[in-house]
């Protein structure tokens, strides 16, 4: 696997994160079920495939989860002015940690198999 340059993964991970977030926050136009949808379903998944691959790529997992939730609250606090409910941002922080724990396993059974 290919390993970027961290700083280039991070920046690559935020701009993701938020075109995602913008997405999520722009989902409050078309109801409330389909922004709750995309804010306890859709961001969270966003948020660990992305910690996931980021922590995959060379970014220390203890920053590769904070991405995805910063990204969606202030995402939401710059398209709506005010913040989103605190309930899904932390639900997504919980699962972006969750994938950059099992990036970084994934890493370390990689360098247990070159030894």
């Amino acid at each position: 696997m290919k390993h970027w340059k961290w700083p280039l993964v991070w920046l690559a991970q935020w701009a993701s994160m938020f075109a995602v977030g913008f997405a999520v926050a722009a989902a409050d136009l078309f109801g409330a079920v389909v922004y709750g949808a995309l804010s306890w379903g859709g961001m969270p998944l966003a948020g660990l495939v992305s910690a996931y691959r980021a922590t995959r790529r060379g970014l220390l997992n203890y920053a590769a989860w904070l991405a995805p939730p910063i990204a969606m609250g202030l995402a939401h606090l710059i398209l709506w002015s005010y913040p989103p409910a605190p309930g899904p941002v932390l639900f997504c922080a919980l699962i972006s940690l969750v994938g950059a724990a099992a990036g970084e396993v994934a890493n370390q059974r990689d360098a247990g198999k070159k030894e």
